[in-house]
């Protein structure tokens, strides 16, 4: 995994990379499929990190219904590893540029959070990534309606999180769902960011305050 860029790290990336680096407990690799599935193909999302009017901030994509699979949801910078990858770092990166415009030399890795299945045949990766602010998001015509920016500190309030059942292709999942100015944040996505906030909890002051 190449570290982009050089030079030192800022105190609350510093922090990230540490709590990050945390030993998750022992569970089975979560799953929305069904049994009796296809082999899954891997597949990379970047949690992108940035300090906005001194505290801290993430993205979202909404996407297009042109798109392949997961049309019109919304999720994190992400796809499909390519056999160009080196590896799925790379792959976050990559999709990153490819659909939000953040040059992939530009993203400090911060670290990695466990791995997921998803009903679309999907073995993602999630990985945790510093990005430089302000940058200009330049969305993937064919691929991004909007990208969302959220605060971080929002995303922690349990206020904002209910468990329900979302429909989908007919079925009926139970899952997370994330609520935001009108937006809902739902499935594998949802499930990744509260992998993420429980990170944030084990010490949410001190990565949140980014201005310290």
């Amino acid at each position: 995994m190449t570290e982009p860029d050089g030079g030192a790290y800022a105190p609350w990336m510093e922090d990230l990379r540490a709590r990050l680096g945390r030993s998750w407990p022992a569970r089975p690799l979560v799953s929305e499929k069904g049994e009796g599935a296809v082999p899954l193909r891997p597949a990379a999302v970047l949690i992108p990190l940035y300090v906005r009017e001194k505290a801290l901030w993430t993205l979202f994509t909404k996407r297009t219904d042109m798109v392949e699979h997961h049309k019109g949801q919304i999720s994190f910078p992400g796809g499909g590893r390519s056999d160009a990858d080196a590896n799925l770092w790379e792959t976050a990166i990559r999709e990153t540029e490819e659909e939000i415009g953040v040059p992939r030399a530009r993203v400090r890795v911060l670290g990695a959070l466990p791995k997921l299945e998803t009903v679309t045949d999907f073995e993602i990766s999630p990985f945790v990534g510093a990005i430089p602010y302000p940058t200009e998001f330049t969305p993937h015509a064919g691929e991004v309606e909007s990208i969302i920016e959220v605060p971080v500190s929002y995303l922690l309030d349990p206020m904002v999180v209910e468990e329900r059942p979302v429909k989908w292709k007919g079925l009926e999942y139970m899952t997370l769902v994330y609520h935001y100015k009108g937006h809902a944040i739902w499935g594998a996505t949802a499930r990744i960011l509260a992998d993420f906030l429980t990170v944030m909890r084990d010490d949410s002051r001190s990565a949140t305050e980014a201005g310290v």
